[in-house]
């Protein structure tokens, strides 16, 4: 099979390559594109069992890395970008998610059946993808789907020459991709939401659809039926998804939320407004029934979803208990199904955990549990050997988990580009059982996944108030919806008060204060051959941008363009709500708005065209705008 795919790959390579050179490829159909008996996944590492290698995505380092598992040689190419994620194209072939260039590469493997020489990387192709590419997978049928997070779309490519099939619309902050083994649908996991989505590959236009499946809507719905309470969970942080080999479980990682109640005797001003004994969130993994269509759980019978709802089996036993604390991290950047064993990684953590396949929610079903280095982001494994290798981000080494004995050996791969408190500042940011942040032990990340937001609007004594993204937002204060911070720093100690934490060093206050401010990656959101901007959107934003600016409709009077779309003070506008113990907020930073909704305060906007048309004269002058006006300042808002 390696021959068969080796000769395939590099001899569809060098007819892209040349191509390539005359400045044109020439078109295929489907049917050109090399099949392979099974799909493929990808993770910012991947192993090649044959060969007892592993490819790894450094994104600090801007690199790929290949190791050597047996001589523990490592060897190094610069890509020049972010790589997020690798997948494995045949033998002799690997594709390669560029996260802040907005694209995909291909790079033809050359030198690597020699154990003493030194795998080469030939890039032979790019294409450009909607912003902020994050996860890729390989079909059978020799097709790369690619999620781009900010850019809420999934594209595919052909993997013999990246010429693009279709890009798709599929909602906020899409990240993990895996595809069935017979190549016809996709599953798509968001880290907001409790959605997944479900691409059908097999049509000739291709098409996706949402399914309410994750713990936050599942399980209330399950209590309601089955007359247990319920706090309302939330679901987030669906950053990965794994297939069974058969294809008819995918699991589903993530975080469920417990969110408000006026019925229970909560924490004064805490997040959640839950009660002081219980877990405010924890986590948890979805078995979603790929045949079926349905949740595990769920009434086996008339069980495909009804408008994105899913039929709910009224059953006491299937009750879902809280994850124990060994349970995996809330933010599980990356799994895989070995025999009856869910692996993740446990990124909060510093740990691979492995949980019972088996189970309704595997996630309160710990089997063993492997510490490895800091900050885990991928795993791969191979059942034959029993080997496991995950890439720990943080330190910068790859770990080597023998599944059968549980021994494990870490090996050193890179240094850390980054300042030392720039550093330290991730770490702590990332940190979960951290009880001085939290009294739960969930990180700052479990709300603010690498500094964005969850899209959650949190119950709080003085009302309902959403997460706010982080990114290019923390320059200058004052800080927080109520502007009662010009330090970043006392921001977060008032942050980690509500969260019921005991407190940190004002050292460490500055090292993640560094890191907010030093370490987190903006979205690249420039236009490119993929995701061009027509002349009537130019010419729809460029409009609005003059109303915008306009003294007739003042919204720069307190949004500021050059100054980050926010004159930072507190302002009554008349948006306090029945739930709200005040009515002054501060002017909230605009950047890259159009991909932050709930908008508002308290979230109760979906969408910035239901703003507008909702606001009338409480900020700046809008009554005497058209509707075509307001679409106009939405479009320039979303060009921030």
């Amino acid at each position: 099979m390696r021959t068969t795919h080796s000769a395939l790959i590099a001899g569809l390579l060098s007819l892209i390559c040349a191509a390539s050179c005359r400045g044109e490829i020439d078109s295929e159909d489907i049917s050109a594109a090399p099949q392979f008996d099974a799909a493929a996944r990808g993770s910012s590492i991947v192993l090649d069992p044959e060969r007892l290698t592993a490819w790894i995505a450094d994104a600090d380092n801007r690199a790929v890395h290949h190791v050597n598992l047996q001589t523990r040689a490592v060897y190094t190419t610069d890509v020049g970008a972010r790589p997020e994620q690798i997948v494995r194209v045949g033998d002799s072939a690997i594709a390669v998610t560029l996260r802040d260039t907005n694209q995909v590469a291909l790079y033809e493997i050359e030198d690597q059946d020699d154990p003493n020489a030194e795998p080469r990387l030939t890039l032979r192709s790019t294409a450009d993808v909607a912003p902020d590419p994050y996860g890729i997978a390989l079909s059978s049928r020799g097709e790369l789907l690619v999620t781009s997070g900010f850019g809420h779309t999934v594209t595919s490519l052909y993997a013999h020459n990246l010429k693009q099939r279709f890009a798709l619309d599929v909602g906020r902050e899409p990240r993990g991709v895996v595809v069935e083994p017979e190549g016809k649908r996709a599953f798509v996991t968001h880290t907001v939401g409790s959605k997944i989505t479900v691409i059908s590959l097999d049509l000739e236009e291709p098409t996706a659809y949402a399914v309410e499946a994750l713990g936050g809507q599942f399980k209330n719905r399950l209590d309601k039926a089955n007359g247990a309470g319920t706090l309302h969970p939330t679901s987030a942080l669906a950053y990965s998804a794994a297939l069974s080999p058969s294809g008819e479980r995918l699991f589903v990682p993530h975080v469920i939320e417990q969110n408000g109640s006026n019925t229970v005797r909560s924490v004064p001003g805490a997040y959640g407004g839950v009660p002081a004994e219980e877990e405010t969130s924890f986590a948890s993994v979805t078995v979603f029934l790929t045949r079926r269509g349905t949740v595990l759980g769920a009434a086996p019978e008339n069980s495909h979803p009804i408008d994105g709802q899913l039929p709910i089996a009224v059953d006491p036993s299937i009750g879902f208990a809280v994850a124990p604390e060994s349970a995996p991290s809330r933010q599980t950047r990356s799994s895989i199904v070995i025999g009856d064993a869910l692996l993740v990684a446990s990124q909060g953590t510093n740990e691979l955990v492995e949980l019972d396949a088996r189970a309704i929610d595997p996630a309160t079903s710990v089997r063993r549990v492997f510490p490895v280095g800091e900050g885990p982001s991928g795993v791969d494994a191979d059942e034959a050997t029993g080997l496991a290798v995950v890439w720990n981000q943080l330190s910068h080494d790859l770990s080597m988990v023998h599944l059968a004995t549980g021994a494990s050996e870490r090996v050193h791969i890179a240094d850390d580009p980054w300042p030392a408190d720039v550093s330290a500042g991730r770490r702590l940011f990332m940190t979960e059982r951290d009880r001085r942040i939290t009294r739960d032990g969930r990180a700052c990340a479990g709300c603010h996944p690498e500094g964005r937001e969850d899209g959650v609007v949190w119950k709080l004594g003085a009302g309902p108030r959403q997460t706010p993204m982080l990114v290019g937002r923390l320059s200058r204060g004052p800080f927080g919806w109520l502007g009662k911070h010009d330090k970043l720093e006392d921001n977060m100690r008032e942050t980690i008060s509500r969260l019921g934490g005991s407190g940190l060093p004002e050292e460490d206050l500055q090292k993640i204060a560094a890191y907010l401010r030093q370490g987190l990656i903006a979205p690249n959101t420039e236009p490119n051959a993929t995701t061009p901007v027509d002349a009537q959107t130019q010419a729809l934003a460029a409009r609005g941008k003059e109303l915008f600016a306009s003294p007739e409709v003042g919204c720069a009077n307190c949004h500021a363009l050059d100054r980050e779309a926010s004159d930072r003070a507190v302002h009554t506008v008349g948006t306090r709500s029945k739930a709200d113990t005040t009515d002054g907020y501060r002017t909230p930073p605009l950047l890259f708005v159009g991909g932050t909704g709930p908008y508002f305060h308290d979230g109760r906007y979906e969408t910035l065209e239901a703003l507008l048309a909702d606001n009338y004269d409480r900020m700046g002058t809008t009554s005497h705008l058209s509707k075509d006006d307001l679409s106009a300042i939405a479009a320039f808002l979303r060009t921030l």
